[in-house]
């Protein structure tokens, strides 16, 4: 598409561009649904075949190739996001696309050799032995692969190639599944086979994704783009560590306090609470990040930012309702042993957490268009001194339940002073009754949901059945305007169609 006509194409009515943002937010959390089953699947073997302490090696093991993975992505592919729409020739897109996997590829080449210079070491520090050092190794390896293949992924998603997306999570949960597998129990490699066979899944499906995008990059490069991206990327780096800091200070802090038996509950606990985050933030984030950035232009801007946050929020509170009322049920009838059983408690409040944290690629808008994304530091950094503190003080008397609550205030904290910068920045009204309103009915329907102590069974089941439906019916009548009634149903029927293609 040339500049004169991208220039006089028209604008997209706001139903559609809600509609956009349903649809692919949909898609895309179809395909991560089907990335995350691995983790799922594969909680009744990991529950039998490990004890809690060695799940919490496995927690601690993962925690070092994820922390490593965010700073040696370097920010290129949040770089990527701001940068993509500043350019409407297709051979400058692909120069802004190849800037960012060269630098992408720099940061992943040092993430591995450093692992395996510093694996000694790392292990040391952890479990006081080298016993965990290639397992160590092995974990950055694998990091560096994923955070390479979540540039093409991010490449797929600006060109809107969903079914490819799908399809290619389809597979790596096929393959990552089948390796973990026939490594766990027919090799009998124990702690070392989710993480060797999610190395090898990860190789694989590199594989895969530069070759279904090789043709979105070019042999050149934009020396004015390495500049921006690495100055807008590193401030991501600095933000991203202090919130894997935030995350992974707590089951340091118990592994040090209380047991290795203790990370490993507050890790499963942990694993249900966030799959809120690939199954619904996370999705609507990737195509959200983009949608900002192509339509901010338009006339009908200010409606749109106005209601998606509102549409984010109650889309997300449902889903944490139903999780948290079923977790207990999920844990009993999929976990092998009866000791995992009590990490149930910790799951909505970490399920809250993670909402109100993804609620920032919305309210930062000030700060990204404004690109002085060195404020997400200073309040990633207050948040990481709150969290710490709290957790020194509440977690050797309360327990890891305690750090899951921690979190859940910080995430509070840091959103809201994102918020407030932002509005600094870039003022946007939001609407404040409404949230208050569905944040306040989804409170209710979990902490009555939870206070029967009915069996794991059918009865429990359709009590809490029934208390979703009730909530789903107050939100209709009593918080829908009645344009947004009669759009409801107009507005459903193609995303149901897209997901059905």
């Amino acid at each position: 598409m040339t500049d004169s006509a991208s220039s006089i194409k028209a604008e997209k009515p706001l139903g559609e561009k809600i509609r956009e943002a349903g649809s692919h937010t949909l898609i895309y959390g179809f395909g991560a649904a089907v990335q995350t089953m691995l983790g799922f699947v594969l909680i009744p073997l990991y529950t039998r075949y490990y004890t809690p302490e060695i799940y919490g090696v496995l927690s601690l093991v993962v925690l070092c190739g994820t922390l490593a993975g965010v700073v040696f992505y370097l920010g290129a592919s949040s770089a990527l996001s701001r940068s993509y729409y500043d350019y409407t020739d297709e051979a400058e897109r692909k120069k802004v696309s190849t800037t960012s996997l060269l630098l992408i590829l720099l940061g992943a080449v040092t993430q591995v050799l450093l692992g395996f210079l510093l694996r000694d070491r790392l292990s040391l520090q952890l479990f006081g032995s080298t016993k965990y050092a290639l397992h160590i190794s092995l974990a950055l390896v694998s990091s560096a692969l994923s955070f390479t293949n979540n540039l093409f992924y991010l490449i797929l998603r600006f060109e809107r190639k969903s079914k490819q997306v799908i399809l290619i999570n389809i597979l790596a949960l096929v393959s990552g599944a089948s390796l973990i597998v026939w490594m766990l129990t027919g090799l009998k490699m124990g702690v070392m086979a989710p993480i060797l066979g999610e190395a090898i899944n990860q190789l694989l499906i590199f594989g895969i994704l530069f070759y279904v995008t090789r043709r979105s990059f070019t042999w050149g490069y934009s020396r004015r783009e390495i500049g921006i991206q690495l100055h807008y990327g590193i401030p991501n780096v600095l933000s991203g560590l202090l919130l894997y800091l935030m995350t992974s200070t707590d089951r340091l802090m118990i592994n040090k306090w209380l047991s290795l038996g203790e990370v490993g509950i507050y890790a499963l606990g942990c694993k249900i609470g966030m799959a809120i985050q690939p199954l619904f933030i996370n999705p609507f984030s990737q195509i959200w990040a983009p949608m900002r950035m192509q339509y901010r232009q338009d006339g009908d801007f200010w409606e749109l930012y106005k209601v998606i946050l509102t549409y984010y929020f109650a889309i997300g509170l449902f889903f944490t309702a139903a999780v948290s009322l079923f977790a207990r049920d999920i844990l009993v009838m999929f976990s092998g042993r009866a000791e995992y059983h009590v990490a149930y408690q910790i799951v909505p409040p970490i399920m809250v957490a993670y909402l109100v944290y993804g609620a920032i690629n919305i309210v930062d808008f000030g700060i990204a268009l404004t690109r002085k994304v060195i404020y997400h530091v200073y309040a990633f950094g207050a948040a990481l001194l709150v969290n710490a503190g709290l957790n020194w003080i509440l977690l050797p008397r309360y327990g890891y339940r305690a750090s899951a609550v921690v979190l859940l205030l910080t995430f509070l904290i840091l959103t809201a002073i994102v918020f407030q910068v932002s509005q600094r920045l870039y003022r946007i009204k939001y609407e404040g009754r409404r949230l208050l309103a569905l944040a306040g009915s989804s409170l209710a329907i979990v902490v009555i949901g939870l206070q029967p102590t009915f069996p794991v069974g059918w009865s429990s089941a359709a009590y809490k059945a029934c208390l979703l439906a009730c909530l789903l019916a107050g939100w209709y009548w009593l918080l829908l305007t009645s344009k947004e009634k009669s759009q409801l149903t107009s507005l459903a029927r193609p995303v149901l169609l897209v997901v059905i293609r």
